[in-house]
């Protein structure tokens, strides 16, 4: 559990990168805008296996529940609007240990999710838990929902870049699947902020 805020600061191929790790509970977020000058994106992390659990400081909210409005709140905050966010969908293997052993039902907690269909964007292989994969499939959709990210937009090819048409164009979501022990985490860090700042540019020759 993160209180305060922590500056840590790094370096992937040549290109240094500042980052701030601020803490996510209620009584941490009034110190969320001292981060948000002046930065390249939000990276935004979600335990997808807290489906079924509550928050500390409220054990009547559930907590994913509670990280979807989080989320759409930063999403739609006006200060925020040229803010590009990099969504790390963690904890997958415990999202998985947890839908496979059938204790704590997804459809108990998210009644929707029973009639929920795969996307036509879904990659698995043949050899994967089905009800695994539309576990993981249906939580980036409530995230990605119109009525949080607006006006969504599907570039072809790229299934894990889903871009808003709202505003000016500059506003865009990043998700990924990952678990804490995933060494390529910085490596999705890098590559999307590379695309945001190319963006960027592209924006200020008249080019996007």
């Amino acid at each position: 559990m993160t209180t305060g805020i922590f500056e840590t600061k790094f370096e992937v191929d040549k290109v240094r990168f500042h980052m701030f790790d601020v803490g996510g509970q209620r009584d941490e977020r009034r110190k969320w805008i001292q981060c948000f000058n002046d930065v390249t994106a939000i990276i935004f992390v979600c335990a997808s296996s807290s489906y079924n659990l509550v928050l500390w400081e409220d054990s009547t909210q559930n907590r994913l529940r509670e990280s979807l409005a989080l989320f759409k709140n930063i999403w739609n905050n006006r200060w925020l609007k040229t803010i590009s966010v990099i969504l790390f969908l963690n904890k997958q293997d415990l999202l998985s240990e947890k839908i496979k052993a059938k204790r704590y039902l997804l459809e108990s907690y998210f009644p929707e999710f029973a009639n929920y269909q795969l996307p036509s964007d879904a990659v698995f292989d043949a050899a994967d838990d089905k009800d695994v994969v539309r576990a993981k499939y249906f939580i980036r959709g409530e995230f990605l929902k119109p009525n949080i990210v607006k006006f969504l937009v599907r570039i072809p090819h790229c299934f894990q870049r889903i871009s808003t048409a709202a505003g000016d164009g500059r506003h865009h979501c990043y998700p990924h699947f990952t678990c804490a022990v995933d060494t390529e985490n910085i490596r999705r860090v890098f590559n999307d902020c590379r695309d945001i700042i190319q963006r960027i540019h592209l924006r200020q020759y008249e080019l996007l």
